[in-house]
């Protein structure tokens, strides 16, 4: 099968060329951030996020493969397998030997699946969400938003701030508590919109966006705010 590398491109380009890869059913390239710090059971960041995006490459490592920015007991999980894989003591936890290992494996390039770096399909890995805009009025705002991969979407918005707890199985939702309320969308689309309607004047509302694609894989945005305005 084909590989096609994609390095400095217009957005664009990247968008007509990822629609022609999702047409003709060729294998992208992964590309992972390096982790920047250690890691523990109950952090969320984005380095998090990155840290699941590298072991859910591998179904052996991190067979669920959900991308939340929360270290729950599945990334715990799939952490003691890396672990386990690689001659480390399996302590759950991202400490400085797993931290250099996975760092030595993202820069080399051989990723978790031997030489030549690691390579997934669109049905073992959670869409990437990127551009996203949010315009606010006085009672409503409009988000959208890219993804890598055609998926069907919701905006979870509220005056509270999110808390979330990993999911426990494969294609679950993550429960998210502090507010629940949503927007949806139906088609499965790579440009996606919603106008959230009803909000009040002057007012901090936080949000974020789960994306998900024709295989039930799910990945969600970090937790953004906005005001509307008065």
């Amino acid at each position: 099968m084909n590989k096609i590398n994609i390095k400095k491109v217009t957005i664009t380009s990247v968008l007509a060329l990822m629609a022609l890869l999702l047409s003709a059913g060729i294998t992208q390239a992964a590309t992972f951030v390096l982790l920047t710090g250690q890691l523990d059971y109950g952090q969320t960041s984005t380095n998090v996020t990155n840290l699941q995006t590298f072991l859910a490459s591998s179904p052996s490592i991190y067979p669920q493969g959900r991308i939340t920015g929360y270290f729950g007991p599945l990334t715990k999980s799939a952490v003691m397998n890396f672990q386990n894989a690689y001659g480390i003591a399996q302590v759950g936890r991202v400490g400085p030997q797993t931290l250099a290992k996975i760092n030595s494996l993202i820069s080399s390039g051989v990723g978790l699946t031997g030489a030549g770096g690691v390579n997934y399909t669109n049905s073992t890995i959670a869409p990437t969400i990127y551009s996203i805009s949010l315009t606010p009025s006085r009672t409503s705002a409009f988000v959208s938003w890219v993804t890598d991969e055609p998926t069907t979407a919701k905006v979870y918005y509220s005056s509270t701030p999110f808390q979330m707890a990993e999911a426990t199985s494969n294609f679950a939702e993550p429960v998210i508590t502090g507010g629940t309320t949503t927007q949806k969308t139906t088609a499965f689309q790579i440009n996606q919109n919603v106008t959230i309607q009803n909000l009040q004047p002057n007012t901090l509302y936080y949000y974020m966006i789960e994306a998900t694609d024709a295989s039930g894989n799910l990945s969600y945005t970090w937790p953004r705010t906005f005001v509307t305005t008065n």
